[in-house]
């Protein structure tokens, strides 16, 4: 108990020691209860920066006075690689499609044709991303429907009326002109191919694919996925392995709340972890709470708590180690992001000035200067990094005429410069 005692100490701020002691219902450390086992994992997590599976679904099981002992780790472990910077990005949010093929129960994106346009136009792209340069943005946020040409005739046809076969060439070359403008595509299409991840590459310094959830069972009737051939956890993991072998600095993570079990959860985070272990190139997992929404057909779902989000954060910190950025979406936590910062994590994602959020429309960003103020009070630092991390601004990510603009974009620890 003293070591971990002291490492309390050593951890938190005076604000966030405080805070945690406040929430749950103890005066000082000595309160919170323990008990050998737990004692052992937590020691051992901080000490080795790793855990395996066993212990990480004993971690799911902890009542509320014990899970400060997990964050405490978790923030032990981030605080020896991190620091207490923490990082955003200033994006613009295109959605350069809703059309899609997948019929998610959780989605309020998707629209079927004659709902809306069926794309946006390039001249609409190329004024977004001049409007988010001029804005200071340093992110075009690229999200699309996956592959709706394979389902309608309507799309397709449109597409290759203006010269295009797939949404994939569409965004390849959308990718290029917002880097002519001035700012960095970071492309979140859905299933890629090596042919189309290698054409990406050429502009995106980094890009996205969530995983969700490793789950097969989720694809089933009545769950999450079904009806969603891009969903496949083995075909997702596939463009995933795919970006690897390219190395291209990759964005995933999971969905917490659609459905999924405690123990899948954790499945999906070691699924990652062994992609991140075999190609290098994760660098960064997100851990996004879904929250229900009017119409769509996971309405009545209950949405993660805030324990349990709190949970399988710092327990995703202590599978990872402190090398990887963990993000949760500030939008979807509006009223305690700051609080997840006692959880390990050390990113708190993308938010724009120009944009909503078109996956989560009914979520507005937080301003920059609340986060600033917020992250403040606790005692961190925040710092705007570009869609890709200081750790992967060189030759070996990078393709070489992207690399210049990106660090032409930076200062020496490889964020962007404060003015």
């Amino acid at each position: 108990m003293n070591f971990l005692a002291e490492t309390w100490k050593k951890t938190f701020s005076k604000s966030e020691s405080a805070m945690l002691l406040e929430t749950f219902g103890a005066n000082d450390f000595s309160e919170l209860r323990t008990a050998p086992r737990l004692n052992r994992v937590i020691s051992k997590a901080i000490k080795e920066e790793s855990i395996g599976r066993e212990d990480a679904l004993y971690l799911t099981q902890l009542t509320p006075t014990e899970v400060p002992l997990l964050l405490l780790a978790a923030a032990a472990i981030r605080n020896r690689s991190k620091g207490k910077t923490v990082t955003y990005s200033k994006n613009v949010f295109v959605p350069l499609t809703q059309i899609c093929r997948d019929r998610c129960g959780y989605c309020t994106f998707k629209i079927e044709p004659g709902e809306g346009e069926l794309f946006m136009t390039p001249e609409e792209v190329v004024e977004m991303a001049r409007k988010g340069a001029q804005a200071g943005c340093t992110e075009l946020l690229f999200v699309t429907g996956d592959k709706p040409e394979l389902a309608y005739n309507v799309y397709r046809d449109a597409l290759g009326k203006i010269g295009y076969e797939t949404t994939a060439e569409y965004l390849i070359d959308m990718g290029k002109s917002g880097l002519e403008h001035g700012i960095f595509p970071h492309t979140n299409l859905g299933l890629t191919t090596p042919e189309e991840l290698s054409g990406f590459r050429e502009s995106n310094p980094s890009m996205g694919l969530m995983l969700e959830n490793i789950s097969e069972r989720l694809l089933r009737k009545g769950n999450a996925h079904h009806g969603c051939a891009d969903k496949v956890p083995k075909l997702r993991m596939e463009t995933m392995e795919h970006a690897g072998e390219l190395m291209i600095p990759w964005t995933s993570g999971i969905l917490v709340g659609i459905g999924e079990t405690f123990e899948e959860r954790i499945d999906s985070l070691y699924a990652l972890l062994d992609l991140s272990q075999r190609y290098g190139h994760l660098q960064e997992i997100i851990i996004q709470n879904f929250n229900p929404k009017e119409g769509i057909r996971m309405e009545q779902y209950p949405p993660a708590g805030f324990l349990e989000m709190l949970k399988t954060v710092a327990i995703s910190r202590l599978i990872f180690g402190g090398e990887m950025n963990i993000q949760i979406p500030p939008n979807l936590n509006n009223r305690n992001f700051t609080f997840y910062l006692t959880a390990g994590i050390n990113d708190l994602g993308g938010v724009s000035p120009l944009t909503i959020d078109y996956v989560n429309p009914e979520a507005p960003w937080p301003q920059v200067e609340r986060m600033e103020r917020e992250v403040n009070a606790l005692g961190y630092e925040l710092r705007e990094r570009l869609p890709v991390y200081p750790e992967y601004i060189d030759e070996q990510w990078i393709d070489p005429y992207v690399l210049g603009k990106v660090r032409d974009r930076v200062d020496e620890r490889g964020y962007v410069p404060v003015n």
